[in-house]
């Protein structure tokens, strides 16, 4: 299988067109904070592996900007986020233990969210 290289795909119609179907699993919501309704979310990648082909709530969750850097800082040990070609480096401990909770976090609201529709 042939590696999909993460900044091009990013930005690709077939990754768009998953983000939409991902936030109306969850109503456009947040997975972490759906208290509160945005127009704009980040679908975050859980795991980078399944890169091109990723399933809801197993490799991506709709998050909010703040739940997403937070995620990606706080979580990872740093103040500043930490961004994808950070995390792909080899030693890298990503996802971490604090960022495998705040997944799972994310997946239990995410599955009560889309029961919720």
């Amino acid at each position: 299988m042939q590696k999909v290289d993460y900044h091009t795909y990013i930005q690709s119609p077939q990754w768009k067109a998953k983000g939409k179907i991902f936030k109306k699993k969850v109503g456009d919501r947040c997975q972490v904070f759906p208290w509160i309704k945005l127009k704009n979310y980040a679908i975050h990648h859980c795991f980078y592996s399944n890169l091109g082909n990723e399933k809801w709530n197993i490799d991506c969750v709709v998050l909010s900007k703040s739940a997403h850097a937070i995620v990606h800082s706080w979580l990872a040990g740093s103040i500043y986020p930490i961004g994808v070609s950070e995390q792909e480096k080899k030693g890298s401990k990503y996802p971490n233990f604090f960022q495998r909770a705040f997944h799972l976090y994310a997946r239990l609201i995410g599955l009560f969210l889309y029961l919720l529709r």
